[in-house]
């Protein structure tokens, strides 16, 4: 036994062959002992990994494969193996890594060798090394080929001695291949990765020598980057190549094309790798903007912006560059480490936990397609949660679509460097129109990973927003028009346990005007940084791909070529939000919040003693759990008697407690009905059928009513809940009648279903989970009838608040909660999709108007329709 450079004891090496200038030590000399234990403490393999690697070496031969030769790399795995307990390499190309040993055993070594004395020391005679490595590769060792050795000096030397170089490494390569060539011999390749800087890479005109030359980073730069940013290392293994398969599939196709193939493969793995680190090569913003202002279509759009305001070529060209400047993005690696440095403290003081799932699987997309994020929108820190996650898990942060509200003083200019790209409200210039759609086909050419808000804004009710289609549309079109197989779009669900914009939200939904952004504000949310607001939760979606959804329709969509394909496209474009959008929603996690407002608006009053509010609160969590929703894991850990949940309720005022000798009684204030709706907003879709069904329970009915009834009202309400609709049955409706008869709150005669005598409470606890939703549609939708002219949205939205106001003075509204302005705006825009209604834009009118449709005929249908329902409760 020996001691590792940490002070650990571990089995003596077997010496088989090994090349004492090159081979791994179990034992460093004084210097590297001690920057091993400080630099190198917190760097782990995980326990599969060092399993994996340990059942490789049971095998044979192991061969850990990297792209450049690098004595710091070497190092690290150096330590690794000793401090996990694998076998340590006998030899690795490139450089001479024995003064890393202690000084006595240095001196034994070079002194009993006369190959240091040779010219080139940092590499071996060529005939040695081939001997040595087919020697190991026989003996069953470990071993570390670079497949780049060449330095700086060598590539300055001439592109020859470079193409020199590259062969003598693939030699090495081709000797140990050749070594199992005649079968029976096993041997593994492990492809190795080592990230010591995060964020883009920047295009050099020259030679970019803060890195290194083109085919090695310099030992400086390796040290320097490695020192700043030791505390985030990546370390990536591969999957390992078993090579006696790998040749015995390809053997007729010769030794010297399968060495080829290996090293291929695992180059495209390393490709990969760095391409889910660093993305894209950043290039120049004037590059940018000359290969965006080439477009053939926007160099049309140019031209007809010159004919139309009688300009001159050169002026409308400057008008497209100048709206370029002001659309891109300019990332860079600096501002974005910079800003990390700024925004780990925030969220480390405002969110107890970033709690996030699914993010592996998206970084194995983005290693082979570049991926667009569309996350749901609910407070201004979600685009900084995702680009903050991406940046700390070693993936390049995202091209982020952002309103140009956002570009306010000095942010702007910040947002714009960390990689946000600002797009007008509107879009009446064709000509920034074009400029804009060109930017974004840029970014899907070049494989950039995008982020955009497919809601628009941020939703102030707490349920998804009905989708804005233009990001989408322009993806779709840069995916039509370019080469890229696929394109492939990830839904992300972000909850919070406490909203920061909470206030302003329901000032807003109140009819307040909203803030503007400025740098002011900010100042003034200094006292958002003295509170808690719980915990961030995250969740990653499968990706959807483009290609699929598509299919064989790429051409024709692409060529446009009659009004029909148009139409037809406008059609998936709009389909495909939709998805996007119930994905979302799918992946959304309830949290404590979520489920005791859910379970506090089903009562008929504010307050409830604690064993009825944990009582309902586990009737909510039955339901999601029924439907395969996932729970924020301290909810998860909290399930019983939810002492935390409510104590965390208590602490951020959203509840309130009073002592009564029949146990403590939790309230909420009538000032927080809006913040508890828009909480229990967010599971929302998960309870919508559940509340359908329970309505109608309550009636009564064979179960092909209730299929009907639960069918009707969930492709009423598709654009508020977004959940699937189907042709047939509902997949859910047998499910929860089952749960429903199996906790004896309905009872079923032969196929006829109702209410249980005890599960009146129940169902109407459920039920009152949609009633404020059906009060303010019937308001709305009876303010439509009953004024001939209509008017503006604004005109109406107004007419339908007060009309919802004079519903509640008569008692005819339950859920007060229910009047804003955005589920008013969402019941016109039903009956226009309807026919209902048409809307009228006039060229100097700043808002549309609305004007009776084909099928106005059906409103009184539909209103007598939501009364029955209101009527039946």
């Amino acid at each position: 036994m020996e001691p590792d450079g940490g002070g650990r004891r571990v089995e003596a090496e077997r010496v088989v062959a090994r090349d004492p200038l090159s081979a791994m030590t179990p034992r460093f000399n004084f210097f590297f002992r001690w920057f091993a234990n400080y630099f190198f403490r917190d760097i782990q393999l995980d326990d599969a990994t060092v399993q994996r690697l340990r059942d490789l070496e049971s095998q044979g031969s192991v061969i850990y494969v990297m792209r450049y030769a690098s004595r710091l790399d070497y190092f690290l795995f150096n330590t690794l193996f000793v401090r996990h307990g694998l076998r340590l390499s006998n030899f690795a190309n490139g450089f001479h890594f024995d003064y890393y040993q202690p000084l006595w055993t240095v001196l034994r070594q070079r002194l009993g060798s006369w190959r240091w004395l040779r010219r080139g020391a940092g590499r071996a005679l060529r005939p040695e090394q081939r001997e040595t490595v087919r020697a190991l590769v026989a003996d069953g060792e470990s071993l570390f080929l670079f497949l780049r050795t060449e330095r700086l000096r060598s590539w300055l030397r001439g592109r020859r001695h470079v193409a020199q170089a590259e062969r003598s490494d693939r030699d090495l390569l081709r000797e140990a291949v050749g070594e199992v060539w005649p079968g029976g011999r096993p041997l593994h390749l492990v492809p190795l990765a080592l990230f010591w800087r995060k964020g883009p890479r920047n295009e050099r005109r020259f030679l970019n020598l803060a890195y290194g030359a083109p085919t090695r980073p310099s030992d400086l730069a390796k040290v320097t980057s490695f020192l700043l940013n030791y505390r985030e290392l990546a370390v990536k293994v591969g999957e390992p190549i078993d090579m006696a398969g790998f040749v015995e599939e390809r053997r007729e196709r010769g030794l010297d094309a399968v060495v080829r193939m290996v090293r291929r493969s695992i180059l495209i793995f390393l490709y990969r790798q760095e391409k889910v680190v660093e993305g894209p090569t950043l290039r120049p913003i004037h590059k940018v903007q000359e290969a965006v202002l080439s477009s053939p279509t926007l160099e049309r759009a140019i031209e007809a912006q010159a004919r139309t305001r009688q300009r001159s070529r050169e002026a409308a060209r400057a008008d497209a560059e100048s709206m370029f400047r002001e659309i891109a993005a300019q990332m860079n690696s600096t501002f974005l480490a910079l800003l990390n440095q700024v925004v780990t403290p925030i969220f480390r003081r405002l969110f107890v936990s970033v709690d996030t799932s699914g993010l592996e699987q998206v970084a194995g997309y983005a290693r082979s397609n570049p991926i667009v994020l569309v996350p749901n929108h609910r407070s201004y820190f979600d685009f900084l949660l995702l680009s903050w996650l991406f940046y700390g898990n070693h993936l390049v942060p995202p091209h982020i679509a952002a309103r140009e509200n956002m570009a306010f003083g000095p942010f702007g200019f910040v947002f714009r460097r960390a990689g946000a790209f600002f797009l007008r409200r509107s879009f009446e210039d064709p000509l920034y129109k074009e400029v804009f759609r060109a930017y974004v086909a840029y970014l899907v050419k070049e494989g950039f990973t995008q982020e955009f808000f497919i809601e628009g804004g941020r939703s102030r009710t707490g349920r998804s927003l009905t989708p804005k289609l233009g990001m989408l549309s322009w993806d779709v079109e840069g995916f039509l028009a370019g080469s890229r197989a696929d394109l492939f779009f990830v839904p992300v669900g972000i909850t919070y346990e406490r909203l920061v914009e909470e206030g302003a939200m329901l000032d807003e939904l109140a009819g307040g005007t909203k803030q503007r952004e400025s740098v002011a504000g900010l100042l003034r949310a200094r006292k958002v940084l003295r509170r808690r607001w719980g915990s961030a939760h995250l969740r990653f979606g499968e990706p959807i791909s483009l290609a699929a959804a598509i299919g064989d329709r790429r051409g024709r969509f692409a060529a446009e070529a009659n009004a029909d394909d148009v139409a037809e496209k406008r059609r998936f474009i709009e389909q495909f939000g939709n998805r996007i959008v119930e994905r979302i929603n799918e992946v959304t996690v309830a949290s404590a919040t979520s489920v005791a407002a859910a379970a506090f608006l089903g009562a008929a009053r504010r307050g409830l003693l604690r064993h009825e509010l944990v009582r309902s609160m586990q009737q909510v969590i039955d339901l999601l759990t029924l439907q395969g929703v996932q729970l924020t894991p301290a909810l998860e850990r909290d399930r019983g008697e939810f002492d935390d949940s409510i104590s965390f309720l208590l602490r951020n005022d959203l509840i309130r407690r009073a002592d009564d000798p029949r146990g403590d009684v939790l309230y909420f204030e009538e000032g927080k009905r809006g913040l508890l709706d828009i909480y229990r907003n967010a599971i929302a879709h998960f309870l919508a059928r559940p509340s359908f069904l329970a309505r109608r329970l309550l009636v009564g009915g064979s179960r092909d009513e209730l299929a009907a009834d639960l069918g009707f009202w969930n492709e009423f309400f598709y654009h508020e809940f977004f959940t699937p609709t189907c042709d047939g049955s509902d997949p859910v409706l047998q499910p929860l009648l089952d749960h429903f008869e199996r906790i004896e709150v309905v009872e079923r005669r032969d196929d006829y279903y109702r209410a249980a005598e005890k599960g009146h409470d129940y169902l109407g606890a459920l039920a009152a989970q949609t009633v404020g939703l059906i009060e303010a549609y019937a308001a709305a939708f009876q303010s439509v009838l009953v004024h001939e002219e209509l008017g503006t949205t604004k005109q109406l939205v107004r007419r339908i608040t007060e009309a919802f106001a004079r519903n509640e003075l008569l008692g005819q509204v339950e859920s007060s909660e229910a009047s804003n302005r955005t589920t008013f705006a969402n019941a016109l825009d039903a009956l226009v999709r309807r026919g209902v209604l048409v809307r009228q834009h006039t060229k100097n009118a700043r808002e549309a108007s609305f004007q009776r449709g084909p099928a106005f005929d059906e409103l009184p249908g539909l209103c007598d329709r939501l009364a029955g329902v209101l009527g039946d409760r």
